[in-house]
C-alpha cells in the first residue's frame, strides 16, 4: 500500500513549531547578512510587513509566493530558509 504524503491533521504540533522556529531563524539572518530591516524587505519583496515579522517571530508562515519573493530579494534559493533542504509540507500546508 503505498503512504500519502502528511497532511496538517497527522502533523506534530512540536514538529510545525520547530519548522518555523528554522525558517524564523532563517529569514533574520540572511535579512539582517543584508542589512535590511523588516520595512524595507518587505517593501521590496512585496510582502506585508507585519507578516513577515510574523513570520521572523516564528508566528506564522509566510505562502510559497512569499518566500520565493524574498528569496530572489535577497539573491538566494527558498531552499536557503529551510537549511538547504525541500519545503517541508507543514511549512506551507498549516503551520
Amino acid at each position: 500500500m503505498d503512504q500519502q504524503p502528511p497532511f496538517e491533521a497527522d502533523l506534530a504540533e512540536p514538529e510545525r513549531e520547530e519548522v518555523l522556529a528554522q525558517v524564523a531563524e532563517q529569514l533574520i539572518s540572511i535579512r539582517t547578512r543584508l542589512g535590511y530591516d523588516v520595512e524595507i524587505a518587505a517593501k521590496r519583496a512585496k510582502i506585508d510587513p507585519q507578516r513577515l515579522a510574523e513570520a521572523e517571530d516564528a508566528e506564522t508562515a509566510l505562502s510559497e509566493d512569499e518566500l520565493q519573493r524574498l528569496a530572489d530579494e535577497y539573491g538566494v534559493g527558498v531552499t536557503a530558509f529551510f537549511g538547504g533542504r525541500t519545503t517541508p509540507v507543514q511549512y506551507l500546508f498549516g503551520a
